[in-house]
């Protein structure tokens, strides 16, 4: 059984500055720090989900992470523009 790679908040910032800053592929940012690509991709994944989770808004954190149905107050909000966001790229 492969043993537990310690893996620091450190290493996390490498990663994104490795993808994000530099424009590096997953395969070389895993050669960089060590890691197979596989495990690149998925800790890369995790701290997009992060990230995506905290642009959410709280109604939709309550909602929960499951799909919401057709016709839910928050994507209702959505689809109409009625969203904070979307008012000052109107045009």
């Amino acid at each position: 059984m492969p043993r537990a790679l310690p893996w620091t908040p450190d290493q996390d910032a490498c990663l994104t500055a490795f993808l994000d800053k530099r424009g590096a592929t997953l395969r070389k940012a895993a050669l960089e720090l060590g890691v197979s690509r596989s495990f690149a991709q998925r800790r890369a994944k995790m701290l997009n989900q992060r990230t995506a989770r905290s642009l959410c808004s709280r109604d939709r954190e309550d909602a929960g992470a499951a799909p919401l149905r057709a016709g839910h107050p928050i994507t209702w909000s959505a689809i109409n523009g009625m969203t904070p966001i979307l008012p000052r790229y109107a045009m």
